[in-house]
């Protein structure tokens, strides 16, 4: 007995080699081949695949499935070198192999590809599709989505990234369209008037889709100003100076909501951001403490960071639940409250806790109205941290 090398051209369009003893059977190829083409998710199944020979493309696993590879009367002769070309199943049209059948395999042989070519997004959901088949056909009951398209579908749920280039990147499909909040202090083009260097700003951009700007609170004594003259991994940001304070009003989207995630990056000391009722409560009370809360509960976490140097704090509120991260590493989860947000909700504050003003630099917050998972928040985090060099 001898063993024969083949190349094969999968599902996925891999190229690769398997090695088979020379007794196997045709056949029996493709279960090597998953193990070759799909050795991490092991979503592709031996009913997936038919192949044939390409040298001589009448030799298949349906005609020829039980016969030996090997040399000899009565086998099929293949010899090291020979290609396997991998197909998508056609049997069974309209019994086994159903629309509904083929469209979830075509979701599984594309997941595969993706996380071969070094997508983040790679995992499915076919339920985010706007129509899915039962059988062979399709009906009212197979559209879900009766609230429009879902961003990245059916890619909607993010795996853990490094470095993401983007807010979109970083979180789910699903959740994209609950960010209500971005204030980019790398993109020149969000401060009002035109960013010079120390001077004042009448209002900051959103970047999201919701045109939640923030304008200064009290005039123009609470205008922060742009900074540019000591960058910050190449980037501008604001500095305020104890008295100037941003709002964001109304803001009706704060109100009796079970969830929500702000990020903020920041260096310096005092109030950071927080409602008008002390929900979403973040401040740097002094070098190494911060304090934050929900529903007007405060707590403080002393011996964390240095005011003097820059960082991203998170804070997640889910259902009461909140969690306090920096720097990537959560330092406090606790409950606070209330299930939801406080309905008396309108105003929103950054440089300002409820308690005090800021005074340091701030080069962007980011906020959603729902609680992110633990892979999504973490992925905003690593963007924060590539992004400002921390």
């Amino acid at each position: 007995m001898a063993n024969i090398t083949l190349n094969y051209i999968g599902l996925t369009g891999k190229r690769g080699t398997i090695t088979a003893a020379d007794t196997a059977t045709f056949v029996s190829l493709i279960t090597l081949i998953i193990a070759d083409e799909d050795p991490t998710l092991g979503v592709l199944t031996n009913n997936d695949y038919d192949i044939a020979l390409e040298q001589d493309t009448t030799i298949t696993d349906v005609a020829n499935g039980s016969d030996p590879i090997a040399v000899g009367v009565g086998n099929l002769g293949l010899d090291n070198g020979d290609t396997i070309i991998c197909i998508d199943d056609k049997k069974n049209l309209l019994t086994t192999n159903t629309k509904e059948v083929r469209q979830l395999r075509k979701l599984r042989i594309a997941s595969v590809k993706r996380l071969a070519e070094g997508k983040a997004n790679y995992t499915y959901d076919a339920t985010a599709l706007p129509d899915t088949y039962n059988d062979n056909l399709p009906g009212t009951d197979d559209n879900p989505n009766t609230d429009g398209l879902i961003q990245k579908r059916p890619w909607v749920s993010v795996s853990a990234i490094a470095a993401p280039t983007s807010i979109e990147e970083s979180v789910d499909g699903g959740s994209i369209s609950d960010l209500q909040i971005w204030y980019d202090g790398a993109d020149t083009s969000t401060y009002i008037p035109n960013a010079t260097d120390e001077g004042g700003i009448t209002q900051w951009t959103d970047k999201s889709n919701f045109a939640h700007n923030a304008n200064p609170d009290g005039g123009a004594t609470a205008r922060p100003s742009y900074e540019n003259t000591t960058l910050q991994n190449g980037y501008g940001y604001l500095e305020f100076d104890g008295n100037d304070v941003l709002s964001v009003n109304p803001f009706t989207q704060l109100q009796s909501q079970a969830g929500f995630t702000v990020f903020i990056v920041h260096k310096g000391t005092g109030g950071l951001t927080a409602t008008n009722t002390d929900d979403l409560k973040v401040g740097v009370d002094s070098a190494t403490s911060i304090t934050y809360g929900m529903n007007g509960y405060a707590n403080t976490q002393s011996g964390l960071t240095d005011a003097d140097q820059w960082t991203y704090t998170t804070l997640v509120f889910n259902a009461g639940n909140t969690i306090l991260r920096l720097k990537g590493t959560e330092v406090a989860n606790v409950t606070q409250g209330a299930a939801t947000t406080n309905a008396g909700n309108t105003t929103f504050y950054i440089g300002y806790d409820g308690n005090s003003n800021f005074t340091g630099f701030i080069a962007e917050v980011i906020l959603f109205n729902k609680a992110l998972g633990s892979t999504e928040y973490a992925n905003v985090e690593n963007y924060l941290k590539t992004k400002w060099g921390i």
